[in-house]
């Protein structure tokens, strides 16, 4: 299941540092169990940056015994655990607590921006009163919002609950990115945005369940670092054509 890591956790340590190392692997998760996808990993005993947990939440690292691993994330309280004097393999499970914060109300996206997406779904004789789950506060909550209102192909509340038409998601994702563009949260050609759709999409459940400001400090990580992933060639650039 970690093995995509093992290499970069090893590469990590420098072999003269201890005459053994140890694995830990794990998890980051918050105090109601949520995964924390966008959590870093940092082993204070090495010099340079940490890594990021997997999109499952997930990491594996290569220690010497006695080293201090920090766990952080936007957002979160940063915590230390100390890796074992013994043992070759744990397993940790990492419990990052909130912040709390108290701040006004701000908005990150213009109200009427939500309202006209509303009125389109409307036209199309979607009546959200039939298949709403719960209510829910639209301004306040964008992103859940936003992605009960979309499933315009859905006709009951047994296919909205069940929600994981990939292709609905993309429809979604396409049209807030659309929005953060607009207000220069991220820059994205319009050739860009399938790629960085498949890039970033965080899956049903955490779409449904974080906030749009969390939405959007994952998006403009993820965005990062899809602009340090080498460039590819356009379709048509792959096309051959063969003289008859």
């Amino acid at each position: 299941m970690y093995l995509p890591f093992a290499c970069s956790a090893q590469s990590q340590v420098e072999p003269a540092r201890c005459d053994s190392l140890m694995f830990i692997t794990g998890r980051v998760i918050d105090e109601s169990a949520h995964l924390v996808p966008v959590a870093m990993v940092v082993n204070r005993g090495l010099d340079g940056g940490g890594q990021f947990v997997d999109h499952q939440g997930q990491f594996l690292l290569a220690v010497c015994p006695g080293d201090t691993i920090a766990f952080g994330a936007i957002g979160f309280h940063t915590i230390e655990r100390v890796a074992p004097l013994d043992g070759r393999q744990w397993d940790w499970e990492i419990r990052l607590r909130r912040l709390r914060v108290e701040v006004g109300v701000a908005e990150v996206v213009a109200p009427r921006e939500l309202r006209e997406i509303v009125r389109d779904i409307e036209a199309l004789g979607y009546n959200e009163d039939d298949f709403r789950l719960t209510p829910i506060d639209a301004l306040s909550s964008p992103i859940t919002f936003l992605y009960q209102m979309l499933s315009r192909e859905e006709q009951s509340k047994r296919l909205v609950a069940q929600l994981e038409n990939i292709d609905q998601r993309h429809d979604l994702l396409r049209e807030l990115f659309v929005k953060y563009v607009n207000y220069e949260i991220i820059r994205l050609r319009p050739d860009e945005f399938d790629a960085f759709i498949a890039f970033s999409d965080p899956g049903d459940e955490l779409l449904q369940a974080w906030t749009q400001y969390e939405f959007i400090r994952y998006i403009q990580q993820r965005f990062e670092l899809f602009r340090t992933l080498p460039s590819r060639l356009n379709d048509s650039d792959y096309q051959y054509h063969l003289d008859d």
